[in-house]
């Protein structure tokens, strides 16, 4: 066959070699680089093309020299220099047209077979642009059937290589590309060296320049596998660079850059493996008790080396526990295996380790830890996990912080209940689903209702009447007490307009109330638009609101004062009663608490706080009021003593008002 004797009887085999070594290497490498071109966009991935143009088309230029060098003919040959040259920029200019197209992701199909076949008729230009670069002294004939069918099998290997370059980046198929683009260069080569016949003239000899061909051989290949040596460089650099880019980012992905820490997402993946274990562990999640107030007093500065120094005392007091998270801003996790006893004593570990003081700098901060915990247990996947360990710390937050709670059976659902209920009541609030009912407030000389106080009520479709006790402490811990007092202040106000003009109206004021920056503009806006004098509006807060904040409220009342409302202590006696707070703040009145009404008759201690009340409001100048009246027995004895006003069931239970307000006439003029 005229192909393989062109192969074996025509060629050195020396040369041979070399010249698959070069286009082995070569075809490996360009595979490489254009599956790297592949997965770049934009500007990169023009580079990689430009790469694996450069490499491909002077592999494909450093096989059919060194292939050309060996071929045997019994004539002096030539190169021209200009055609050489200008073979090997038709290699790498036609294969990077080729590579353009055939990583076109908008027509695949197209952009393979386009591409693919760019590629093969790049590798024929080069090879007959190269063939009229070789000049020998002979007679030249060529072959149409052969030429021909080279350029078949330039092309169709060519298409494959693309093809498989593209789906298969990986595994056996991976090197059948490469092998695909090795194929396209030898078949073409070697069939259209079939195509070419050289006839000796007469008289004419060989020059001998077989001999230094090797030499050039040999050099030629060493500049080409220099250059594909480039770019296997730049592969493994880019790898390189591309390995430790990605250990960063999963770094900053997965762990905290503050503590060092895992994160909540590789807190996550962590829980996800134990659940697929058969073996027990358990969920703390660790809250930084007052963590606010230590960044506001010592700065940020601070509240970060803080949380540095807990997260190092906790992998001291747990140092064997499976994973150590910072999953919010002061909130931290751990992973312990085990359950039960185990994680008792690991809660208690670190609550003891967060209560030691922090030296920081130059400041000495003492803090604490709240701790919830939960076992794998009690929960049914990773997401039921967390949310029980987040009950169980918000338990142990309600109970006083610093301290530690274990989930129970019961709390996710109590705890689903509340927010159900949180819901509704927002809700309740955004479409005015609250009523407002009064007591009579009861002036014991003249016998007659010189008041009332405003009771707000909730009646829930579903639920129906909700205690206040159940949604006056959830509105207040989520600040919707605010909006919530001024609607009763305003219904208040308004209602209080068609009672008789000697009556007045208490409203009962939170902590959260007074705290609040938008009470004053309530006040004012719930007395302007109903008409309502201000004396006729009687603001009510307890002990503990005063405390919390007593120079704010103190300020606060002034103002209300100012107005003309006047302004009550509701509750006397059940929180931090002090006589400081009757002889600084501007009060007028006082309301003892009804514990002390109820059981006076039979507790001396009940009877004498009684009597040293009135008898304090008597010489003070503030009017007491006795809640919780309920006997004729407990009327008599608050008149006794000199009490000014009472209130309870037995003078008159809450009531919503009518249309008319008639029943509030009738009650005043009871």
């Amino acid at each position: 066959m005229r192909i393989i004797d062109c192969l074996v009887i025509e060629h050195d085999l020396t040369f041979v070699l070399l010249a698959a070594l070069m286009c082995l290497v070569g075809s490996v490498v360009t595979a490489s680089l254009f599956r790297r071109s592949l997965q770049t966009e934009g500007l990169r991935s023009h580079g990689w093309v430009f790469l694996t143009a450069v490499c491909s088309g002077s592999a494909i230029w450093v096989t059919h020299f060194i292939a050309m060098l060996g071929y045997r003919v019994p004539v002096a040959v030539t190169f021209d220099p200009v055609l050489t040259l200008g073979s090997i920029l038709v290699a790498i200019g036609g294969t990077g047209a080729g590579f353009a197209m055939g990583r076109s992701r908008q027509r695949s199909r197209t952009g393979i077979v386009v591409g693919g076949g760019l590629l093969g008729l790049s590798i024929v230009a080069m090879h007959y642009v190269g063939m009229f670069a070789y000049r020998v002294e002979g007679l030249v004939s060529w072959s149409g059937f052969y030429i021909g069918l080279s350029v078949v099998l330039a092309v169709v290997p060519a298409i494959a290589f693309v093809a498989l370059a593209r789906h298969w980046r990986r595994g056996a198929w991976a090197h059948a590309a490469a092998l695909c683009l090795v194929l396209s260069i030898v078949g073409l080569h070697f069939t259209g060296m079939a195509a070419f016949q050289v006839t000796r003239i007469s008289g004419l000899a060989d020059d001998g320049t077989h001999s230094a061909f090797r030499a050039i051989a040999l050099a030629v290949l060493l500049v080409g596998l220099i250059i594909v040596g480039t770019g296997v460089s730049s592969f493994v650099i880019d790898d390189r660079t591309r390995a430790d880019s990605n250990e960063k980012l999963r770094q900053m992905a997965f762990h905290d850059p503050l503590t060092g820490l895992a994160n909540r997402r590789a807190l996550q993946e962590r829980i996800v493996e134990k659940f697929a274990s058969d073996l027990s562990f358990s969920l703390l999640l660790v809250d930084v008790d007052h963590f606010k107030s230590v960044n506001d007093t010592f700065g940020h500065a601070t509240g970060d080396g803080l949380l540095v120094s807990i997260a190092e005392r906790i992998h001291d007091a747990l140092p064997d526990a499976i994973c150590v998270a910072r999953i919010g801003g002061d909130e931290l996790a751990v992973l312990i295996e085990g359950e039960g006893a185990t994680t008792e004593a690991g809660s208690k570990a670190l609550v003891e380790a967060m209560a030691e003081p922090f030296l920081l700098g130059d400041h000495v901060v003492v803090s604490s830890g709240s701790i919830g915990s939960c076992g794998r247990s009690e929960a049914q996947d990773p997401e039921s996990l967390m949310q029980m360990a987040d009950v169980a710390l918000y338990e142990a937050k309600r109970g006083g912080r610093g301290r530690a709670f274990s989930y129970r059976p019961g709390m996710a659902e109590a705890a689903a209940e509340a927010r159900r209920l949180e819901t509704d009541l927002r809700l309740a609030l955004e479409t005015g689903n609250f009523q407002v009912a009064y007591q009579p407030i009861v002036a014991i000389d003249e016998g007659r209702t010189i008041g009332f106080e405003a009771l707000v009520r909730w009646n829930d479709p579903e639920r129906g009447l909700v205690p206040p006790d159940r949604f006056i402490p959830l509105a207040e811990a989520n600040g919707m007490i605010v909006d919530l007092g001024a609607f009763v202040l305003s219904r208040a106000c308004k209602d209080a307009v068609a009672w008789g003009t000697d009556q007045f109206v208490a409203v009962n004021v939170s902590a959260v109330q007074l705290s609040s920056p938008r009470l004053m503009a309530h006040v004012v806006g719930a007395l302007a638009a109903s008409g309502l004098p201000a004396h006729r509006l009687e603001i009510e807060l307890t002990e503990t609101a005063i405390v919390a904040n007593a120079a704010q409220v103190g300020h606060v009342l002034s103002g209300l004062r100012t107005l003309g409302v006047r302004v009550a202590m509701d509750d006397f006696g059940t929180g931090y009663s002090s006589l400081a707070h009757l002889r600084d703040l501007p009060l007028d009145r006082i309301k003892i608490d009804r514990s002390f009404v109820s059981s006076a008759s039979s507790d001396p201690n009940s009877l004498a706080v009684l009597r040293a009340v009135t008898q304090l409001g008597r010489d003070i100048g503030i009017e007491t009021l006795g809640e919780g009246v309920e006997t004729q027995e407990q009327l008599a004895l608050l008149r006794d003593l000199g009490c000014r006003a009472v209130q309870g069931y037995l003078l008159g239970r809450p009531a919503f008002e009518a249309r008319d307000g008639a029943w509030t006439r009738e009650r005043g003029a009871a």
